[in-house]
């Protein structure tokens, strides 16, 4: 929820929450945001990596990755997504800022 509200203050709209990588996909394929921002650690057996490969793969939605864990094996695996960014958790709304602003720059010079 912490994040919900600082998007909202950052301007941004958050149309769908998910806690698990089934319905992640479900809700990208459905309702087509123009980023994503994943946890790395979901409910069930596969994480925010797989589920946003799998977003990526079916959609070509990019992601932002948000985790507590920032660790260097975590990152590599999740750089294969080739996300906007990624996030560490607390959040502060200054990166989230950054991060979001250089995926929009990147959205819009497509």
């Amino acid at each position: 929820m912490a994040l919900e509200e600082i998007l909202g203050m950052l301007g941004f709209a958050v149309v769908g929450i998910e806690d698990n990588a089934d319905a992640a996909v479900e809700a990208a394929e459905r309702l087509r945001p123009d980023i994503v921002m994943m946890d790395i650690r979901l409910l069930g057996s596969r994480d925010g990596i797989e589920a946003a490969a799998a977003i990526r793969a079916r959609t070509g939605i990019r992601c932002i990755f948000t985790s507590a864990f920032g660790d260097p094996e975590t990152r590599h695996h999740a750089a294969e997504c080739d996300p906007f960014g990624f996030v560490r958790k607390p959040y502060f709304p200054a990166e989230l800022q950054r991060a979001l602003g250089h995926a929009v720059e990147v959205l819009r010079g497509r």
